[in-house]
């Protein structure tokens, strides 16, 4: 993997955490939140 391949990985990363924390703090009801991060689980273990 290349140095760049790598900065980007780190960058994509980065980004989808803000907008799953920012989602987060988003969400009006818990149930709201907890089917955020269940997606967000589902997505990270498909990777």
């Amino acid at each position: 993997m290349s140095m760049i391949e790598r900065i980007r990985n780190r960058r994509d990363a980065n980004r989808r955490a803000r907008a799953i924390e920012h989602a987060l703090r988003s969400a009006n009801s818990p149930a709201v939140r907890d089917e955020i991060l269940a997606i967000a689980q589902r997505h990270m273990t498909m990777r």
